[in-house]
């Protein structure tokens, strides 16, 4: 994934709304939102290569979005996928008590922080959402991981830092999310599904059409303590409309 637009209690207390942009080689072959792993029932995209994901949503608890970041140097060697380590995380054993997920998502954090000790991976970003609690992962080979909160408001993330102001992309979002205030869930996915489609001259552009890496795919989740919604587009967000398939959150429902 290449764009991740988060806002975080900017619809309400304990809300979470994020619109995600997969940037990738069309020839990779991967899979639409599917059942991925049944208990805990977690929902997503497969890369059929490696077998990871890129965005997975848990239940109605959790988002875990995986994005590439620019890397220092050389991959290590004898790396692991990254979409396997998100995969990983959003299905975590964790407590299920605790209702807008801040339980998850300590596990989910200590998770990803052994699993960076036991295995190389390449450089990435990860961010675990749940409407109680929000964080970061940041991961460059040879430096220390930082694990960081993510407060409330809106967010964006790409390749760089979380809110990078030299980033285009990150600073064309975030100056015209400044200040946006939606009256209801709804209004802020209609909103952020307007930013996915956009296009541009240079390196702003969010939905990609030219390049070796181009914009395959577009989702948009949103969370609440004890509901959940999941819309997918398979192409880019600007051709078409996304479909709804949160029921594949439902217990009982076939994978896709």
């Amino acid at each position: 994934m290449c764009t991740l637009i988060l806002g975080i209690d900017v619809a309400g207390p304990r809300t979470v709304i994020a619109g995600a942009n997969r940037d990738e080689d069309p020839a990779r072959p991967s899979d639409p939102p599917g059942l991925l792993v049944p208990r805990p029932r977690v929902v997503g995209g497969r890369d059929r290569r490696a077998g990871g994901t890129w965005l997975a949503v848990r239940e109605s608890r959790a988002l875990v979005a995986m994005l590439n970041r620019r890397e220092r140097g050389a991959p290590p060697a004898g790396r692991r996928s990254r979409g396997l380590l998100a995969l990983e995380t959003a299905a975590v054993d964790g407590d299920g008590t605790d209702g807008d997920g801040a339980t998850l998502a300590r596990d989910g954090a200590a998770h990803a922080m052994a699993a960076l000790e036991a295995a190389p991976y390449a450089a990435f970003s990860m961010v675990f959402a749940t409407p109680g609690s929000c964080w970061m992962l940041a991961h460059q080979p040879g430096q220390p991981p930082r694990l960081t909160t993510i407060e409330a408001g809106w967010h964006v993330l790409t390749h760089a830092e979380l809110d990078d102001p030299a980033e285009p992309r990150t600073a064309r979002l975030m100056r015209e999310l400044s200040g946006f205030r939606p009256a209801s869930p709804e209004e802020a996915a209609r909103v952020v599904a307007e930013r996915l489609r956009e296009h541009g001259a240079g390196r702003d552009a969010v939905c990609v059409h030219d390049g070796p890496m181009v914009t395959v795919s577009s989702s948009r989740v949103w969370l609440e303590p004890g509901s959940a919604r999941y819309l997918h587009r398979e192409g880019r967000p600007c051709e078409g409309e996304a479909l709804d398939v949160t029921s594949l959150l439902a217990a009982g429902t076939p994978a896709a």
